[in-house]
């Protein structure tokens, strides 16, 4: 069967440069969806689906990798062969695709891959997020909290004084955090959350303020911050931060540093492997990126069954 190529033309990268993609599309014998009219991409992909598509290349931001993951979920059944995917970034920060997608997208690394001739495999699952009961979508980074604050600010603040980028966004949040919650200045502060963690093990219920939570299912994390040190097996790794930890910035140093014992140590942080989240929550939410939800009571998180990544 032919690779399904799907492309976010609105892309920050394809829409400089052309897609990477649609370049080899014809020698590779590929069907193409465009995935910027929302309509049109889910009646094609829906069909594509069903008709067994067995390779599934992602061409887009981390956003439209959750589009379109989520959207596979939506119509997987138990009668479809479970296809695999291939993340070619082409958006702003492509976090997904540094960590499980291809890091040198070169026509014949891409020719190859079509020909199923890869170097690395990843199997994992994803996050599946239903808010206040609706249908659930898929992706591998939430965020509540700080994070969407200082998102918030780099979209109406950040960017329209023309600084774009992922090194933007990445210092606007730095900024945030270094800022705290106390002085003038800021642009994050702390929201009310009532949480319910399971690990499969125990349960930990939390009721007070916060200043954040970050939740993935990822390996890894960006700048090689990996702020998780949680034990088990559990697939959902998660931090929370409390709103009575006010040194955000050694928060972060200790992060980038690996210093786990050190944050350990530190009042108001905790980390998890967890099965299972509920949040009762209606501060700012962001997926991959994307707010996912402007009005919202109840949150819950599981991990979905594992997809297979070429690259």
């Amino acid at each position: 069967m032919s690779p399904l190529f799907v492309i976010n033309g609105q892309s920050s990268r394809i829409r400089k440069k052309g897609s990477r993609l649609e370049a080899i599309a014809q020698s590779c014998k590929a069907r193409i969806i465009h995935s910027n009219d929302i309509d049109s991409f889910k009646t094609a992909f829906n069909s594509a689906i069903k008709e067994g598509a067995a390779h599934i290349f992602i061409e887009g931001g981390d956003g439209s990798v959750q589009a379109v993951l989520t959207e596979y979920f939506k119509w997987l059944s138990k009668d479809t062969p479970p296809a695999k995917f291939t993340v070619i970034g082409g958006g702003t920060t492509n976090q997904v695709a540094k960590i499980i997608g291809v890091k040198k997208p070169t026509p014949d690394y891409l020719k190859n891959l079509v020909k199923g001739q890869h170097k690395t495999v990843h199997s994992l699952p994803l996050l599946q997020i239903s808010v206040d009961k609706a249908a659930p979508l898929h992706g591998f980074l939430f965020t509540s909290g700080a994070i969407p604050m200082a998102t918030d600010y780099y979209m109406e603040e950040v960017r329209g004084r023309g600084k774009t980028g992922p090194s933007a966004i990445y210092t606007t949040i730095l900024a945030a955090l270094g800022k705290g919650v106390d002085k003038d200045n800021a642009f994050i502060s702390e929201s009310p959350v009532k949480l319910l963690v399971s690990t499969g093990k125990e349960e930990t219920i939390i009721d007070e303020n916060h200043l954040g939570t970050i939740t993935t299912t990822l390996p890894n994390f960006i700048l090689g911050i990996d702020p998780f040190w949680g034990k088990g097996d559990s697939p959902l790794r998660m931090t929370y931060v409390s709103g009575a930890n006010k040194n955000l910035l050694a928060l972060v140093m200790n992060a980038a540093l690996k210093r786990f014992s050190k944050l350990d140590e530190m009042d108001g942080i905790e980390s998890w492997h967890a099965d299972y989240i509920r949040y009762s929550y209606e501060g700012p939410i962001i997926l991959d990126g994307e707010k996912i939800s402007k009005t919202h009571k109840q949150i819950e998180i599981r991990a979905s069954q594992a997809v297979t990544f070429l690259s």
